[in-house]
């Protein structure tokens, strides 16, 4: 490709992109299952002040705080194995979108405000085409 950026280049950073989404949600949905419960009973105890402007059923707080280690490290193993690459950057971005609204809910705008860039971030793994890495192919790239 002359006067651009060659294709190996393009898939480098989709792997860059991704090997760094992978690690954030492994970590994070590790760290919550070795939290001891710590995790849930800190955001449950959050969600749960009643001088929240928006007050959530606590019985869809206490769901959706168990789910997320799995819903996590769920997410980042279907990212390594490259299979419907896109399908799951998608899921990645809805749950990121879970967890800006989250984050709403508890009045933490400066969190909301940092999720955005990695949402765009996100993004930008979807658009840039697929690098084939752990020796699987990836159904993106047979995509034109």
């Amino acid at each position: 490709m002359e006067n651009g950026i060659s294709l190996k280049t393009l898939k480098n950073a989709e792997l860059l992109l991704r090997l760094t989404m992978i690690i954030t949600l492994l970590v994070a949905g590790i760290s919550k299952f070795c939290s001891n419960g710590n995790f849930h009973k800190y955001y449950l105890k959050l969600f749960l002040n009643p001088g929240l402007r928006i007050n959530l059923p606590s019985f869809l707080i206490d769901i959706y705080l168990s789910l997320i280690p799995f819903i996590e490290v769920g997410i980042a193993i279907a990212l390594i194995t490259s299979l419907k690459r896109r399908f799951f950057i998608v899921v990645w971005i809805l749950y990121f979108i879970s967890l800006e609204v989250g984050h709403y809910v508890l009045e933490e705008f400066t969190s909301v405000d940092l999720i955005v860039p990695i949402i765009l971030f996100s993004v930008v793994a979807y658009i840039l085409p697929a690098h084939d890495f752990f020796w699987l192919k990836s159904k993106s790239n047979l995509e034109k």
